[in-house]
């Protein structure tokens, strides 16, 4: 078989593991992720052999090489095991567990969230070591086990992995985990798109207690009225933007592949502030990344129509940006609430600090993916709007690249939809990205 056989065939059986979260862990079938572990030591012995092995939770895996005498930090890969529920199963082309292979292309899900990142290092690993090569640095793979959902029964699964790196004293220095992908533009030209930074995800709920009643006599409003003017209010008066130090250099590698006004506004964004700040406003992923956000999308009220419910409650998600904190963010909200109208942290946590692309180890990247595709390859380092779970890194990681090596196109079916797909042809380059990373680092 060829590699990309070999490592297609891989990747298919992990798929077929329906290692479905949910936030209440007895939901969950752990067998189905024993099956995968099963996978995992049968497809990469070397790795078994050679790594020691700690399990952690109920499904966690965290490998470990020890260099003998390490010359440089520590590096991870990481990756998560878990994948989201399938949705509508009649929107399906295919059963989201077959992993089907059809004209070259690889159906099921998780196939791009992130299995497929999950073989790509493992496969690199397991081909590198089994060469007989070594690295001057400790290794470490970390395989997450509730990355999708928010564990409601206890801490989450990326949470406990890194809680057992600090009880060793072990610190970081450089870690991989899903973001970010080389994708061409219109031109074809391709861009790699590096994630150094993400907005913390943190949720609210904004709430009104009273005595209730019937709804004939309302007398002078009632709570979900009261907590509707909050939305209001709130949604009325954003955060303002800021220009970061992250945001400024992803608007500044993106004028390189861009033309006209935009390109100009772009190149330098700190001199066309108030231009880029109108763009934003018609833009929500620009607008996104110049301010923490919030979206209210969860409420709770009476159940009955004549009913005014003594206790309403409005879920809020908020992303907050470097710079701001669950604190300051509370305190900027309760400005806004009408009197009665409470407001409480319910889970997130504080934003980590981006990494930066003047480090050695994101021009070591920018070198390798340069070697693999070409001089004229475009990096853009950029905040993720989205979570991982590198945040919970923070306290023991120098520089984290949330970035899967691999090259999309418009053959790929979207994480988290129906028909999530990836083109088997993708597979092998981003295992070599990891490879050579894995030998110039």
């Amino acid at each position: 078989m060829s590699d990309q056989e070999t490592i297609t065939a891989h990747l298919q059986a992990l798929i077929r593991c329906q290692t479905v979260s949910h936030e209440d862990g007895k939901k969950t079938d752990w067998s189905q992720f024993k099956k995968l572990h099963q996978y995992i030591k049968d497809f990469y012995p070397v790795v078994h052999t050679e790594f020691s092995i700690t399990e952690i939770g109920e499904a966690g895996l965290q490998f470990c090489w020890k260099a003998p005498h390490p010359r440089k930090a520590p590096l991870m890969l990481m990756s998560h095991q878990d994948v989201v529920e399938t949705g509508d199963l009649s929107q399906w082309q295919h059963s989201p567990f077959s992993a089907d292979l059809e004209d070259g292309i690889i159906w099921g899900r998780g196939t791009t969230d992130c299995k497929h990142l999950l073989t790509a290092e493992l496969e690199a690993v397991e081909a590198l070591f089994s060469t007989g090569w070594r690295p001057d640095y400790d290794l470490y793979l970390s395989l997450g086990f509730g990355e999708e959902i928010y564990r409601s029964d206890g801490p989450d699964g990326a949470r406990l992995l890194c809680q057992n790196l600090q009880k060793q004293g072990i610190q970081i220095g450089c870690i991989f985990d899903e973001g970010g992908s080389i994708v061409p533009n219109d031109t074809g030209k391709l861009i790699a798109h590096i994630g150094l930074g993400e907005k913390a995800c943190v949720n609210f709920e904004l709430y009104k207690d009273c005595a209730g009643g019937h709804s004939s006599k309302p007398g002078a409003g009632t709570a979900l009225g009261a907590v509707a003017k909050a939305i209001v209010a709130i949604e009325s008066h954003p955060y303002p933007y800021r220009l970061t130090p992250l945001a400024k250099a992803q608007i500044e590698a993106t004028a390189a592949v861009s033309s006209g006004t935009r390109q100009v506004i772009f190149s330098h964004p700190e001199e066309h502030w108030e231009d880029l700040c109108q763009i934003a406003k018609k833009e929500p992923a620009l607008d996104a990344m110049l301010h923490t956000t919030f979206a209210f999308t969860m409420a709770a009220a009476s159940t009955q129509p004549n009913v005014m419910p003594s206790h309403v409650s409005v879920g809020m998600s908020c992303r907050i940006l470097q710079g701001d904190t669950i604190e300051s963010v509370t305190q900027y909200l309760k400005q806004f609430l009408p009197d009665g109208v409470n407001i409480r942290h319910i889970s997130g946590e504080d934003p980590m600090p981006a990494s930066t692309p003047d480090s050695d180890d994101y021009h070591t990247i920018e070198t390798v993916l340069r070697q693999q595709y070409g001089a004229d390859l475009v990096t853009v380092p950029f905040l993720m709007l989205g979570a991982t779970d590198t945040h919970y890194y923070a306290p023991i990681a120098h520089n984290v690249f949330r970035f899967d090596g691999y090259c999309k196109d418009n053959r790929w079916g979207d994480a988290h939809q129906i028909n999530e797909r990836i083109p088997a042809d993708t597979l092998v380059p981003a295992c070599t990205f990891f490879k050579t990373f894995l030998q110039q680092y």
